[in-house]
């Protein structure tokens, strides 16, 4: 159950990252990724929040079934300071899973009335034994340790998730 929470709340940390940003200008562990002969989608997913609102963004650079890169952004409005801090711990938690590892890159932004959660993560250079040591074995986006494209969809599917092809 907690790899599963951790599993989701990471892919909708990452939604919230992806934003509409140009292909050229994906940073991860302070180095810019070329990002130019990838294959480029934005998914975006619907939340509700009783008192808020909820924004998730998600931006995938692959190339073939190769998962390159992601950029996730989820964001939670709301004027109601305890949501506000409900969301900002449970984010704070999940990052702390990920403390060290390079190329795995996250952050927590507190505004006056929103949170946002961002993770940027670099799967071409990551420590993919240590990034499955943490998430898990089981029901994660690996093939023979190789991230998938095609796994990662089918997740964000099942979470309602839509992605369209970014053409620039």
């Amino acid at each position: 159950m907690k790899k599963i929470f951790v599993i989701i709340s990471l892919f909708l940390i990452a939604i919230l990252l992806c934003g509409c940003e140009e292909k050229e200008k994906v940073v991860v562990n302070g180095k810019t990724i070329n990002t130019s002969k990838m294959e480029h989608k934005h998914c975006t997913r619907n939340g509700t929040l009783d008192g808020g609102e909820v924004k998730l963004e998600y931006d995938i650079y692959y190339t073939g079934d190769v998962l390159n890169v992601v950029k996730s952004l989820e964001k939670v409005i709301s004027p109601d300071e305890n949501i506000l801090n409900s969301y900002e711990q449970a984010y704070k938690g999940i990052h702390a899973h990920y403390i060290g590892l390079d190329n795995y890159d996250t952050e927590v932004v507190r505004g006056d009335t929103s949170v946002a959660s961002l993770m940027n993560i670099n799967y071409d250079e990551i420590d993919i034994d240590e990034l499955i040591r943490i998430e898990g074995e089981e029901d994660n986006i690996f093939d023979n340790k190789v991230p998938s494209v095609s796994k990662w969809l089918e997740f964000a599917k099942k979470l309602g998730t839509k992605c369209e092809l970014v053409k620039d």
